[in-house]
């Protein structure tokens, strides 16, 4: 065989194997599915909210992927760079995911949802108050704050309503309860200003009541020389 056979002979190889990662590259394209296998979607209760809120959020996607979201409402999310995206504040319910992939129709993931709280009738049977651990000095010549804190114990879990009375005050606020114990939310109540020193040091006190329990403390101050 002479040497212009040969060249001959090696054109259409080298043409082939130029030609063969651009096929293989259509056909790994071709093959890539819609979503990534770590692709999620969840529900996710929203944190510090009350009522709560509800998310949205999907990770593990491609990169600036359009994904279509149904359920009891519907929009479409674009993923980020890293493949994520959230939807803040959308009602409770079963959601699914979907995105289009070249050549492999659509893929659909079914968003998880938060685990069910389980809850069980509250029973308070106790209720605790106590005063401030320390007493400085102050000027009891003016109206001073003084903070009572508050300790539910029972059973079961869920909201409770509890009531704090105290000096020219009262207040109602919600407690989630867990048992066996959970605090209250503090009381401040205010002192009245002393006329003269040689009066008796003011004294406030606070009441805590929880179902048929309550409690109560009471707290002088300890008035600065002078006032």
């Amino acid at each position: 065989m002479n040497r212009h056979a040969r060249y001959a002979l090696l054109t259409p190889l080298l043409v082939s194997a130029v030609a063969m990662p651009s096929t293989m590259a259509r056909a790994a394209s071709a093959s890539a599915p819609a979503a990534v296998p770590q692709a999620t979607c969840a529900l996710v209760a929203a944190p510090n909210t009350n009522p709560q809120e509800f998310d949205l959020t999907l990770t593990g996607f491609r990169a600036n992927q359009s994904v279509r979201v149904t359920g009891p409402e519907k929009f479409t999310l674009t993923t980020d760079g890293q493949g994520a995206a959230t939807n803040e504040d959308v009602k409770k319910g079963t959601y699914n995911a979907t995105v289009q992939g070249n050549n492999q129709g659509k893929k659909t993931i079914t968003c998880t949802k938060p685990a069910r709280t389980t809850t069980t009738a509250v029973h308070i049977t106790d209720v605790d108050v106590s005063a401030p651990a320390t007493s400085p000095e102050v000027d009891c010549s003016v109206a001073q704050n003084v903070t009572f804190t508050g300790k539910i114990s029972g059973t079961g879990t869920g909201d409770v309503e509890v009531s704090w009375t105290g000096s020219n005050k009262s207040s109602s606020p919600t407690v989630k309860f867990t048992a066996p114990d959970t605090a209250a939310a503090p009381f401040t109540v205010k002192s009245t200003a002393r006329s003269a020193p040689s009066t008796t040091p003011p004294q406030v006190f606070a009441q805590l009541t929880a179902g048929k329990a309550s409690d109560s403390a009471s707290f002088k101050l300890k008035c600065k020389a002078g006032t």
